[in-house]
């Protein structure tokens, strides 16, 4: 048994001496792979340089940091929601066809019937617009004014058992010319003075053309946006609007 032993340690050492070439003057050593030749293929072998590794921690330091979190107790930022449609009751309430209406135009001596149909508009909670523009000009061909009423109505008597004029009636609506008689309102003075140069010729002096509204205005109440509802509670108060009738808005109503 010990001489197995020794030669098993013999065998071992001299394989070792083998390996690390301590034989290789014997003749005896393992077989070097060599090749000289890639040596000469090498350019400018003394410019390589070997760095050494960097360290760790020098790689760590240069390594890129991850962002930081933020801290879980910071609150998040409100998420903004859309809101909520209306209502379809709301939506079909603000969608109600509306509509224009007017009332007038009351004359300038109608003062009292405008008075009248602004009060039963309010009591039917509804607030009109009042527009005031000029009354378009008109030229009358005036007999008068007389000095007195009696005056006047033997003058119309007068015209009257002539027959020789077709239009005369008393002045009722414009204070300035009364007691006078109109013997024709026109739209132009030209037209106005034709007519005077007829009923010279028909037996009537005296007579004139004056413009019948200088000075004047008119005044529309206008409800330009009444819905459904608005509308009944203005026909609730028609018969009450100073004589006026309700009408649809004219574009060119000022």
């Amino acid at each position: 048994m010990r001489v197995l032993l020794l030669a098993l340690l013999l065998v071992n050492l001299v394989f070792f001496a083998w390996s690390q070439g301590w034989m290789a003057g014997a003749g005896l050593g393992p077989v070097t792979q060599r090749e000289p030749e890639r040596l000469a293929l090498q350019i400018h072998p003394e410019q390589v340089k070997v760095t050494p590794l960097a360290s760790a921690s020098a790689t760590a330091a240069s390594a890129p940091q991850p962002a930081p979190s933020a801290p879980a107790s910071a609150p998040s930022a409100p998420v903004a929601r859309p809101s909520a449609p209306p209502p379809r009751a709301e939506v079909a309430a603000t969608a109600q066809p509306t509509v224009c209406r007017q009332i007038g135009p009351f004359g300038a001596m109608e003062t009292k019937a405008l008075a009248q149909a602004q009060a039963a508009l309010s009591q039917a909670g509804l607030q009109a617009e009042a527009h005031t523009s000029p009354v378009p000009e008109q030229w009358m061909v005036l007999l008068g004014p007389f000095p007195s009423q009696s005056a006047m109505r033997a003058a119309l008597d007068q015209i009257t058992q002539q027959g020789k004029v077709k239009v005369y009636a008393p002045v009722t609506d414009r204070p300035r010319y009364e007691p006078g008689i109109s013997l024709g309102v026109f739209s132009s003075e030209a037209a106005a003075q034709d007519q005077l140069q007829l009923v010279r010729t028909q037996g009537v002096h005296g007579a004139k053309v004056v413009q019948r509204n200088a000075g004047l205005n008119r005044t529309v109440l206008r409800l330009p946006a009444l819905t459904p509802e608005q509308v009944k509670a203005l026909g609730s108060v028609s018969g009450q609007l100073g004589g006026q009738v309700v009408k649809t808005c004219a574009q060119a109503e000022p």
